[in-house]
């Protein structure tokens, strides 16, 4: 193998390493702003149902608090899921 040989097969490795740091820079934004952060949001409905807080109770039950639209609802996820409490919210101009 020449020099030229070498250069190339070096150039094509920093290339290729590249491409792998821009990926996984990619995937680790996405992951922090949500999948639709660089794919754009246009034709898309908006989301009405969000986690607000979830608190574990025990190694099998969990309490979820859940939003959607101006209710929220209080679930018990476990062997059986249980809605609990169901109250209306005023959603503020802030939210």
């Amino acid at each position: 193998m020449d020099f030229g040989q070498i250069f190339q097969a070096v150039l094509a490795l920093v290339f290729v390493l590249g491409l792998l740091l821009v990926t996984l820079w990619f995937i680790k934004l996405c992951q922090q702003k949500g999948l639709s952060c660089r794919l754009g949001t246009t034709g898309l409905p908006s989301k009405r149902l969000t986690v607000v807080e979830q608190r574990r109770i025990d190694a099998k039950n969990t309490v979820v608090l859940v939003k959607c639209d101006s209710e929220e609802f209080l679930i018990l996820l476990g062997s059986t899921n249980l809605l609990l409490q169901t109250y209306p919210v005023k959603v503020s101009a802030h939210d």
